[in-house]
């Protein structure tokens, strides 16, 4: 093995880490984009899933989702708070898997959604 490369501060800033996956939704016949976030971004929604009150640790997974979804480029699907209020109609199963499959993308414990994980 050679030797490795020692990163700058530079190389680390210049990195594109910051992926957005496809992920094919069949029941809603298409495919919806999820975002890895930006460390900034992932602790603020952290500590406000974090102090969620047992009663409405439920909410956890609509905050995670509306700040997971965007489209190809990036930009958030659910921004108003109607809209996320409406993501609540959605099938249960489909926004499970797509919660299990952002959570791996963040790099949460599974239990992260529940707001005791992150």
């Amino acid at each position: 093995m050679g030797e490795q490369k020692q990163l700058s501060a530079d190389d680390i800033l210049g990195a594109e880490d910051l992926e957005i996956k496809a992920v094919e939704v069949p029941e809603w016949k298409g495919v919806v984009h999820l975002r890895v976030f930006p460390a900034d971004e992932g602790l603020v929604l952290s500590a406000k899933m974090n102090a969620l009150e047992k009663e409405h640790q439920h909410e956890a997974l609509f905050l995670l989702l509306a700040a997971c979804l965007v489209d190809s480029t990036g930009k958030l699907l659910f921004v108003t708070e109607d809209q996320v209020k409406r993501l609540r109609s959605r099938s249960q199963k489909v926004l499970l898997r797509l919660q299990h499959i952002a959570l791996e993308l963040q790099g949460w414990k599974p239990d992260a959604a529940s707001g005791k994980g992150v």
